[in-house]
C-alpha cells in the first residue's frame, strides 16, 4: 500500500468512529437478538407471539417513551411505553415496561389461568431496575448526562416478551426488561 491509501483508510476509520454515537447501556443489550419494528409488523402479533413469547428479544428504532402512570410510582412501579419511530409502518408498536420490575399482580391480571408457561413468564432473574427519572413526565433528554434516557433517539431495549397483541392504536408488547441502550 502506498502512503496515500494508508492516509485515506485512516481518515475513513476516524470519520466513521467520530460519527458513531457513544451509547450508554443499563443492564445487558443483546444485538444478536435484534428484531426491528418492521419485522414485527410484517409478522403480525399472532406469528410474533408464537415465535417470541417467553423469549428474549432486542427491539430498536424506538422513539421516546411515554409515561403512562403506574400502580406505585413512589416504589418505582411506573409504567412507560417506548413507541416505534418508523413512519412507514401503518400501525405503531408500543412496548410496555415498568421501571422496577413488571409487578407480578399485573401479569396475573393478564393471565387468568395458571399454566407452566405462566410460571416461566413470571420467572426472569435477568430483569433490571431503571433509574427513577423514567417516572418523570416532564424531563428532556440530555445526551451528555443521560438524563431522561428513555427519550433518546438511539433507544434500544432487550427483554423477555410475556404478552403481545393488537389494540386500536396498533400492536403492543409487554416486556420484562433486561437492558437499555441509549
Amino acid at each position: 500500500m502506498n502512503l496515500k491509501t494508508v492516509i485515506s483508510i485512516s481518515f475513513c476509520i476516524a470519520t466513521l468512529t467520530a460519527c458513531k454515537p457513544d451509547l450508554r447501556t443499563i443492564g445487558t443489550v443483546d444485538d444478536d437478538k435484534l428484531i426491528t419494528p418492521a419485522m414485527i409488523y410484517d409478522m403480525g402479533t399472532d406469528e410474533f407471539t408464537k415465535k417470541y413469547l417467553g423469549k428474549e428479544v432486542t427491539i430498536s428504532n424506538l422513539s421516546e417513551g411515554k409515561f403512562l402512570g403506574g400502580y406505585r410510582p413512589e416504589n418505582g412501579q411506573c409504567l412507560f411505553a417506548p413507541v416505534t419511530r418508523d413512519p412507514e409502518l401503518k400501525k405503531s408498536i408500543v412496548l410496555y415496561i415498568y421501571a422496577n420490575h413488571f409487578p407480578d399482580f399485573v401479569i396475573e391480571d393478564l393471565f387468568k389461568e395458571s399454566s407452566p408457561e405462566f410460571t416461566n413468564l413470571l420467572n426472569y432473574p435477568e430483569e433490571i431496575d431503571l433509574p427513577m427519572d423514567v417516572c418523570e413526565e416532564r424531563c428532556e433528554y440530555n445526551e451528555d448526562t443521560g438524563a431522561c434516557f428513555y427519550k433518546s433517539p438511539h433507544l434500544k431495549v432487550t427483554g423477555k416478551i410475556f404478552r403481545a397483541g393488537e389494540g386500536l392504536d396498533g400492536y403492543y408488547i409487554r416486556m420484562k426488561l433486561k437492558g437499555v441502550q441509549y
